[in-house]
């Protein structure tokens, strides 16, 4: 769709009050654009995980400035959302098409072959796989 203010105004004209009672939400997704200067920006918040965070941080009603009424803070979001991507992801969608990397975990891969070798047995003793049979 464009911006935070755009978004705003597609807001008041669906669910009423000024553009500006919605400013705080549409910016919030799209802060991200700050630091990825395209489409991709989107991954970061633009999904039901961002749509739950905005419920957190706003409440699960916002309350618009201008008159005091009560709008559910999912379905503004929701429709943020909706009106840029036209579906509203989960953030699989958007990870499973980013390739893992070494750095991603962590671990050197010495690190993560000794940490496959681990096997728990009961009552919660852990044997290094790799020492069997010694």
């Amino acid at each position: 769709m464009g911006n935070a203010l755009f978004h705003s105004q597609s807001s008041a004209r669906k669910f009423g009050g000024d553009a500006s009672d919605y400013l705080r939400i549409h910016k919030f997704l799209d802060q991200s654009k700050l630091y990825l200067a395209d489409w991709r920006h989107r991954a970061l918040l633009q999904h039901t995980l961002g749509v739950s965070l905005c419920e957190q941080l706003f409440g699960d009603f916002y309350r618009r400035p201008s008159d005091g009424e009560l709008v559910p803070t999912r379905t503004v979001a929701e429709q943020h959302i909706l009106e840029d991507l036209r579906v509203i992801p989960a953030p699989g969608d958007f990870l499973r098409e980013m390739p893992i990397r070494p750095w991603m975990n962590g671990l050197t891969l010495s690190e993560k072959t000794s940490l496959q070798n681990l096997k728990i047995e009961g009552r919660g003793t852990i044997r290094d796989a790799g020492m069997e049979g010694g």
